[in-house]
């Protein structure tokens, strides 16, 4: 046998149990053999590493579910940055399998679980998609259309201000900016055409009006809307230039009647938007004009010119979100289809006040939104657009599943009592917590049921 400093030396012998240090020196020492017990305990406590006390089965649990419940977090949170929605359940999948992968064959937290089980680490994977399909669930029912909506307008604002916040300016910036517009400019009052001095020329409104005088007066079947458009555009026309605050006044006025004509479109809104058109190019040719002068002022115009075009934008967009909202069992909703489709028949005018990138930029926002539905016209019970003998039938065969012929009856009347409960103030509650804190929901469940599933494997024989 090894002398007496060997085997303390020895790693293998400080890291094995007391019962074994105490076996092993009791043969090699008669000294340590000969003395009492509490002697030994004394020697044992000063030369071995200190036994790790063995861990219950609720820390064999928690160490060994840690790695897949970490996983799945990172990879949700890659998965984000790559595509947000699929990459976020798609990452927290492949997350979740990786960390199992680590668990079963690398033990990190020293649970003393690893196995080597392929099939643990495909059931990790397969776990995410659980609380994400609940939760779709819950959200797809009729009922959570109240919740969606209340959801939808959180996002972008009770009169779309969160949506275009995103590109307008601060109102009244555009009447601040001209101010100081007409300061910087007050030595320039004589100068013909400058703005902020004396006048906008009507060059190419004037051209423009009188083309649609002429086309109304070719036609013979020319709408009221139309004449009275030929007849207003040739009424502001023929002053061939106009004081600044007088020309963007009529603008505004021109820029309204576009909105107001675009419900019943035809002739009468093409010719309208031509005249707003013009009328921009006139302010424009003004401002150029000004700017030839080398002196602040047109840059502080050129400023305040697109911030007030920015503003006319923002009205567009405030004007096709409130003409899409609508009242549905006392409550608001917005239809995001006719939002979208109002901008699209808008889109050369909102062109020429803003960016096409930004336009698009806005759209694409409410394109995540689409599929939010608007609340049915009268209280309505099971699943979105699904007839009631459809609705049956899949809760029937949820239940039966779950309980045989009792349990299919209890599944039809589950699925109509949810649905209905999803439209009161804490059902409504809910759906927005599952639409707002979806990810953290999905992460939360993920744990559970990550633990969950550890815990089972311990109770395999």
């Amino acid at each position: 046998m090894a002398d007496l400093d060997t085997i303390l030396a020895d790693t293998d012998f400080r890291a094995s149990s007391r019962k074994t240090q105490r076996e092993i020196l009791t043969a090699a020492d008669r000294d340590f053999a000969d003395a009492t017990t509490a002697t030994q305990d004394e020697i044992l406590a000063q030369i071995a590493i200190p036994e790790r006390p063995e861990l219950t089965t609720a820390q064999k649990v928690v160490r060994s579910s840690a790695p897949s419940i970490i996983g799945g977090a990172l990879g949700a949170a890659a998965g984000t940055v790559v595509a947000p929605g699929p990459g976020t359940l798609v990452g927290a999948a492949a997350g979740a399998a990786t960390g199992e992968a680590v668990q079963q064959f690398l033990d990190p937290f020293q649970s003393g679980e690893a196995t080597g089980s392929l099939f643990q680490i495909g059931a990790a994977g397969a776990l995410p998609f659980v609380p994400a399909g609940v939760r779709r669930f819950f959200v797809s029912l009729p009922g959570a259309a109240a919740g969606l909506q209340e959801f939808l307008f959180k996002k972008l604002g009770a009169k779309g201000e969160t949506l275009i916040a995103k590109f307008a300016p601060v109102p009244g910036t555009a009447d601040q900016l001209f101010n100081e517009a007409r300061v910087l400019g007050a030595q320039m009052r004589a100068v013909t055409g400058a703005i902020g001095g004396n006048a906008v020329p009507l060059t190419r409104t004037a051209q423009v009006a009188g083309e649609i005088a002429e086309e109304v007066a070719t036609s013979k079947f020319a709408t009221g809307a139309s004449k009275a458009v030929a007849t207003r555009a040739q009424a502001f026309a023929s002053q061939n230039q106009v004081p600044f605050e007088e020309f963007r006044l009529n603008q505004s006025d021109v820029g309204a009647l576009v909105r107001a004509t675009e419900r019943t479109g035809g002739a009468a809104l093409g010719r309208v938007k031509q005249l707003y058109a013009a009328m921009w190019d006139d302010l424009e040719s003004a401002l150029a004009q000004q700017s030839k002068l080398g002196n602040p002022v047109g840059q502080k115009l050129t400023q305040a010119i697109d911030a007030f075009k920015r503003e006319q934008a923002a009205t567009f967009f405030k004007d096709a979100f409130e003409k899409s909202t609508l009242r549905r069992v006392g409550l608001k909703n917005l239809d995001v289809d006719t939002f979208m489709t109002k901008i699209d028949r808008m889109r050369d005018v909102l062109d020429r006040l803003m960016p096409k990138a930004e336009v698009d930029e806005a759209l694409d926002v409410l394109k995540g939104f689409a599929k939010i539905p608007t609340m049915a016209k009268t209280p309505r019970l099971g699943f979105e657009q699904m007839p009631f003998a459809q609705r049956a039938v899949v809760g029937g065969a949820i239940g039966f599943f779950a309980g045989g012929a009792p349990g299919a009856a209890g599944g039809v009347l589950a699925v109509e009592a949810i649905s209905s409960a999803l439209t009161t103030r804490p059902g409504r509650t809910v759906v927005r917590t599952m639409m707002t804190q979806g990810a953290t929901l999905d992460q939360i469940g993920n744990a559970l049921l990550q633990t969950s599933r550890r815990a089972m494997v311990r109770e395999q024989p």
